[in-house]
């Protein structure tokens, strides 16, 4: 993962002018799309051999079927597309070892994602391939935007498909257009791939929509040949189809040595003919099997006999992609079988498959695709297909491969967001506008408070203080912010001053705070002070406990079920070969993150972990930690990790933050450095509140797991951008979870000037 991520940022770093050059030409409608840029669609994607959150099913509301097919040791690849028929599709491949019963997570990933701003592409079509050496293929197109009027032909291939860990080979662009259907090997040993080119109306968005006229003369359903087992593909013919729609071309060889071409067209399906392995082909016409403007599935058998698989009887053109049937025919496709109904239903379509060596058919299909989003198979052998009834040993229909989970969070999604609440607490103004590390709490009266860094226009500085403002009506209104005496002065080595986390509970607050002499480097010393009655007084400052009274931030607590605080701290050592100096003349490097735990509501803690980021004893970067107690016990911890991947790191104590790993692991959730709060809503589920944005902080979105933090079905954006524009950013998200555990409530800072409140509705918690 490291890999692909640094080869995304060279790659990133190398198409800075391709985005230059795409706002130049945006600008300017009336010029032709610049080089660079359409050849942006020509850069190699990852593949991802690791997908993260975001790929799986529970964060998925979509899927279209690509293909499938067996290796030979029996294990079945599948692929789908993600997102659905989609503008920004991706591929995720899954696999199954006991014949289709079970299904791993996503084990590929083809998402060709591009930086904001820059044009981005897209994998819509393609398939699976099992090559008479053993060998997966695996075709998948791409283009920019849904189709710029070249696209392009790639595939990647695995010699040990059945390994534990298979290795991919590097991706190969050898076409322009796309392959939706598998090669046809003919009895001479050439290997036909059909290779649709689409037709100039697909073109979009408009952008593209003069783009490629010099491929003009290769719109059609063409027919690529490998003579060499897939070493080299050459263009061989191709059949432009009138009234075509996709292609979506299949190619059988018959018994006489003619080739027969099958194609979707608007109206049915058409047909052609080539009796020179596919150099020339006859003038298309309609075909006498007909079918809904959909795909089909047409491959010969062991038996020599031909399968076809379509929506409703041979030769009726039902209204709907409906009644899913297997039919088998002894004559070349002269005649056909009365049919095995696959599925009855509406929604049913794109079928693909393969015949195993025991003579079991597997037949993919999609249901529904944006709504039910499920893959579906039927497993028959060709006596079912013969008597149109499942009757054989094992023979199956309508059997779960895949369904994506995260249709119905994102109605849920839009239905919350229709009930979020927001007001602007505090909007500063130069030179005193700074805006930073918004703390909201609760208190015990039922008023809120929110405290923040405030003073000058810039932090750190000897200009910030402790500023403190106050809402009586559950955040529709604000008092105008005050400054919070914490007790010292505002001189010397406490003249900066800043709050980093407030603990409400059993009617005491106890709030924690740091100072410095000009900037966190200088002087650097945290404090916690303690009020009884909702900040109406508070006590005298107490320096924070042992080691963390320097170079500390104290982060957002938690309660846990046996009624301990357990508060994150992120400590700063400096580096080893200056640990004979005291710790506030080493230099600001080597953080260590950990845990305080008192079991006496406060009154005394205990220090425990030591965790790293990273080996450097010279990396400096914010820690910003946040922990969560899940059911087991466990107590899980993210951190922020500046400039080491654009990612949050993980770790987690199992014995209830006693004791800790020494080094935090790269976690998958995307983060630009920026602090992410976590909140506890009971059992496995857990809200966080972050930047799901590996290079910006923007948008502000939520998200939530209901099975530890394994996955986030539940993602919505709360702020896109910035008051300020896309370059503003959003910052330090901070808050509390209503009693009913209805609401979020919280503040961000909005590009560093302005305090936001956001009552965010969380959703039913029962998934």
């Amino acid at each position: 993962m490291l890999s692909n991520c640094r080869h995304l940022a060279a790659r990133i770093a190398g198409i800075v002018g391709v985005v230059s050059a795409f706002l130049i030409f945006a600008a300017d409608t009336s010029a032709p799309p610049p080089k660079e840029l359409l050849d942006l669609s020509l850069e190699p994607p990852l593949i991802d051999l690791h997908p993260g959150p975001q790929y799986q099913d529970e964060a998925r509301s979509a899927g279209m079927i690509i293909g499938m097919d067996r290796t030979p040791k029996g294990r079945i690849w599948a692929c789908w597309v993600g997102n659905g028929d989609s503008a920004n599709g991706w591929f995720s491949l899954s696999t199954s070892d006991d014949d289709g019963a079970t299904w791993s997570k996503p084990r590929l990933v083809i998402d060709p994602t591009d930086p904001p701003n820059a044009p981005q592409r897209r994998s819509l079509v393609g398939n699976l391939w099992s090559d008479p050496t053993g060998r997966l293929w695996l075709f998948f197109d791409q283009s920019l935007g849904y189709f710029d009027g070249r696209g392009g032909d790639w595939f990647i291939t695995c010699d040990n498909p059945d390994a534990d860990e298979p290795v991919w080979s590097k991706p190969v662009r050898f076409a322009d257009g796309c392959t939706l259907n598998k090669p046809t090997v003919l009895k001479n040993g050439d290997w036909l791939l059909p290779v649709s080119l689409w037709t100039r109306d697909r073109i979009g968005p408009a952008i593209f929509k003069d783009a490629h006229h010099d491929l003009d003369p290769i719109r059609m359903a063409n027919v690529f040949a490998s003579t060499d087992q897939g070493k080299t593909w050459t263009r061989r013919g191709g059949v432009a189809f009138p009234d075509t729609d996709f292609d979506e071309h299949m190619i059988v060889e018959l018994r006489d040595g003619r080739l027969w071409m099958l194609a979707r067209a608007r109206q049915g399906i058409a047909e052609s003919f080539s009796a020179d392995s596919g150099r020339t082909w006859s003038d298309p016409t309609p075909s006498a099997i007909q079918n809904v403007n959909a795909r089909f599935f047409i491959r010969r058998l062991a038996s020599g006999r031909l399968l076809l698989v379509k929506n409703g009887p041979v030769a009726e053109r039902v209204a709907k992609r409906s009644r899913m049937t297997a039919f088998l025919s002894d004559d070349d496709g002269k005649t056909w079988s009365a049919g095995l109904l696959l599925d009855e239903r509406g929604g049913v379509s794109y079928p693909d498959g393969f015949e195993a060596p025991d003579g079991v058919i597997h037949i993919l299909y999609d249901h529904n695709r944006s709504t039910d989003a499920e893959i579906l198979m039927a497993k028959f052998r060709e006596a079912d297909a013969r008597a149109g009834e499942f009757g054989s040993a094992g023979a199956r229909q309508k059997l779960l491969v895949n369904k994506a989970l995260g249709g119905k969070w994102k109605k849920q999604a839009g239905e919350d967001a229709k009930q979020d609440l927001t007001t602007i607490a505090y909007d500063g103004v130069t030179p005193n506008k700074l805006v930073c590390d918004t703390t909201l709490r609760e208190l015990p009266d039922g008023s809120w408070i929110l405290f923040m860094l405030a003073g000058g226009d810039v932090e750190p500085s000897p200009l910030n203080y402790i500023g403190v403002t106050r809402s009586g009506d559950h955040g529709k209104t604000w008092v105008p912010l005050e400054t919070f005496n914490a007790g010292f002065p505002r001189e010397g080595k406490t003249i900066g001053q800043g709050p980093t986390e407030l603990i409400v509970r059993e009617g005491r607050c106890t709030l924690f705070f740091s100072t410095h002499s000009r900037e966190w480097a200088n002087d650097w010393r945290s404090w916690f002070l303690t009020s009884d009655d909702s900040f109406k007084t508070w006590s005298k400052p107490r320096e924070a406990p042992g080691r963390l009274k320097e170079r500390t931030f104290i982060r957002n607590h938690i309660v846990t079920r046996d009624g301990r605080i357990v508060v994150p701290f992120q400590h700063y050592v400096g580096p080893e070969s200056e640990q004979d100096k005291p710790p506030l003349e080493r230099a600001l490097t080597n953080p260590r993150n950990g845990v305080l735990i008192s079991a006496d509501g406060g009154d005394t803690w205990t220090e425990h972990g030591d965790i790293r980021l990273t080996d450097n004893d010279r990396y400096f970067g914010w820690a910003e930690n946040n922990i969560v107690e899940l059911s087991d016990g466990r107590i899980a911890m993210i951190i922020r990790a500046d400039n080491l991947g654009g990612v949050l790191y993980y770790a987690e104590s199992k014995d209830g933050g006693k004791t800790w790993p020494e080094f935090a692991t790269k976690s998958d959730i995307p983060n630009p450095g920026s602090k992410a709060t976590l909140y506890p809503l009971g059992g496995d589920a857990v809200a966080m509140l972050h930047n799901p944005n590996p290079k910006h902080r923007s948008p502000l979105a939520l998200w939530i797991s209901f099975d530890g933090m394994k996955t986030w079905p539940y993602q919505r954006v709360l702020v896109p951008e910035s008051s300020d524009g896309p370059k503003g950013r959003l910052n330090y998200p901070d808050g509390f979870v209503s009693r009913d555990k209805q609401w979020l409530h919280f503040a961000y800072d909005d590009n560093r000037h302005r305090a936001v409140y956001y009552g965010a509705k969380l959703p039913p918690l029962n998934p």
